[in-house]
């Protein structure tokens, strides 16, 4: 009798549990469709291209500025249009302050740039050749099993023409997102983010690349060595000359600019030389709108021999203090930073990572830049966790014909039985 009241005992308790199991999994089911319910159409308008091309222009002197600033005494190159397709990815999964700040620091607050975009990939000399190529690349990585809204997932594919990969563990990423860069930078930056940058919290990705390589209209020819002076005195290095009438020359009491074109292409490099470096930190906005304004209006080149140094210039650099002084401040902010446009989960800009390389020499310049956006949350990367930390019981059965195999309980983990 003892022996029947255990047997209807357990099977009570088991079918208890079941029952629990099922209430939970479907008010757990209700919870994530709520989570999942659409966003509301938010109202904004339409960029034109002519807008879009001048909030990135003003981005890139804003951001120019603060990086200047900080490495007055060392070399520098970054790609301002890389980081701005990178931000503009994350302005995508913002909603309220914290897309305002991020379209207020984008010069593009209240609008959507998408259509404008697409319009300036189609307008820029984008081509794979021998002697020209230009290309830009985006892609997000999404962890799996974490909530996003497929809304989002859509615009990065449309907007953007990204690639939508899934990652489940730290090493995986890192090795793929390095892959990607290293591919789409033709080996010229071979790595972005390292497993020191992400930890399990890492919940999403966004990446931006863009290459450029192309032949000078007329290469140069090695010119031995030139003084070049710095704040602390000469120095010489490795040189390069031409001449020709083809070179665009601007002159005024405060600088020396010139315009030097690519071959087979429209984009050109505009070097801009201040009679004080120093001084023209302060005034370097109004000292570039100038000069470029001055070469803009020079309706034929001049003829000149142009004497200039070969360069090779890598730079990275963590974004987050540059942004924060340019507005965007809620995003880094866990539990203000607001990306539900992206996830209902709640989630924050970990880092905006930039890494660019430069290399001028006399056949032309071959250059790339990468921005990784890594977006994390405090909690992790799931909703539900489950710890059996006290006595349970187990089940084996087989699902198809519902047959229960084995049925039983631990009480004590350590205690193994007789064999």
């Amino acid at each position: 009798m003892m022996s029947k009241n255990r047997a209807v005992l357990a099977l009570a308790i088991v079918i208890a549990l079941a029952a629990s199991i099922a209430i939970y999994i479907a008010n757990t089911a209700t919870l994530q469709h709520k989570e999942f319910e659409p966003m509301k159409p938010v109202e904004v308008k339409a960029l034109t291209l002519p807008e879009l091309v001048n909030a990135s222009n003003s981005f890139a002197l804003n951001l120019y500025g603060l990086v200047l600033r900080d490495n007055r005494s060392s070399n520098v190159v970054v790609s301002p249009l890389n980081i701005y397709v990178a931000l503009l990815m994350l302005y995508e999964g913002a909603n309220t302050s914290t897309r305002d700040e991020i379209g207020n620091a984008l010069g593009i607050p209240g609008a959507d740039a998408c259509n404008a975009y697409r319009e300036l990939l189609s307008k820029l000399p984008i081509r794979e050749g021998n002697s020209t190529v230009l290309y830009i690349a985006n892609a997000v990585w999404l962890k799996k099993h974490f909530p996003f809204r497929q809304e989002y997932v859509d615009r990065i594919r449309s907007c953007f023409n990204g690639d939508v990969n899934s990652f489940e563990s730290v090493d995986e990423l890192v090795d793929s997102v390095n892959r990607w860069v290293e591919e789409k930078t033709r080996g010229l930056i071979k790595r972005v983010l390292g497993k020191e940058s992400l930890d399990e919290s890492t919940v999403t990705v966004i990446v931006s690349a863009i290459y450029f390589k192309a032949q000078w209209l007329i290469e140069f020819m090695p010119s031995g060595e030139m003084d070049f002076w710095t704040e602390n005195g000469a120095v010489r290095v490795p040189a390069m000359s031409v001449e020709g009438e083809y070179i665009t020359v601007a002159l005024d009491n405060d600088y020396t600019a010139v315009e030097i074109p690519y071959n087979g292409t429209s984009i050109v490099m505009d070097i801009i030389m201040p009679r004080n470096f120093s001084n023209a930190i302060p005034r370097y906005r109004e000292l570039i709108l100038k000069a470029l304004k001055s070469l803009d209006s020079k309706k034929d080149p001049t003829f000149a021999r142009l004497v200039m140094p070969k360069f090779n210039i890598t730079y990275s650099t963590n974004l987050n203090n540059y942004l924060k002084e340019l507005g965007v401040r809620k995003a880094f902010i866990l539990g203000e930073a607001d990306f539900s446009r992206m996830t209902p989960a709640t989630v924050a800009v970990d880092k905006v990572l930039h890494k660019a390389v430069i290399k001028v020499n006399e056949k032309g310049a071959e250059a790339a830049a990468v921005t990784a956006i890594i977006i994390a949350t405090s909690a992790p990367a799931y909703q539900l966790e489950i710890v059996l930390n006290r006595p349970f019981i187990f089940i084996l059965r087989d699902k198809a014909s519902g047959t229960i195999l084995f049925i039983g309980h631990v009480v004590n983990p350590l205690q193994q039985g007789e064999a």
